[in-house]
């Protein structure tokens, strides 16, 4: 009997680390929300986003990462009023640990001081990586 609630008790865990084994390496998946807003109104412009890559990102993740244009809506703390604006995502997947912690809060800091803004959102998961190389 008692074996019986054990096991019922385990069930009713929540499992996500159970349902998939990870076959390669345990790594992280961020991505850093970018708004294009400006405070005058204006807009950082495509030219503007690309110097911040080879200047910042290139830099800091030099292994890769993608970028990926993007619309947020998002509702403003101070005015309370809805914003919507052009987006860039930047999304790196990384091995776990304070060096990319830091190099992610070093480009978020960079990215606020340099356009002024309030706020760039990250959000982070546990991601499974496996590196599939050409076959000879």
């Amino acid at each position: 009997m008692r074996i019986h609630l054990v096991v019922a008790a385990l069930l009713l865990l929540p499992v996500p680390a159970l349902a998939q084994e990870c076959t390669g390496q345990a790594w992280v998946e961020s991505t850093l929300y970018l708004g294009r807003g400006l405070k005058d109104g204006g807009e950082v412009t495509d030219a503007q986003v690309q110097a911040f890559v080879d200047e910042t990102l290139v830099g800091r993740f030099p292994d890769g990462f993608t970028l990926f244009e993007a619309r947020g809506h998002w509702r403003d703390g101070a005015t309370g009023k809805p914003v919507d604006e052009r987006s860039v995502a930047f999304v790196v997947v990384h091995p776990p640990g304070p060096a990319s912690e830091d190099a992610l809060r070093r480009v978020a800091d960079a990215y606020i001081a340099r356009f002024d803004q309030s706020a760039v959102l990250r959000s982070s998961q546990p991601a499974c990586v496996t590196f599939y190389e050409g076959r000879k």
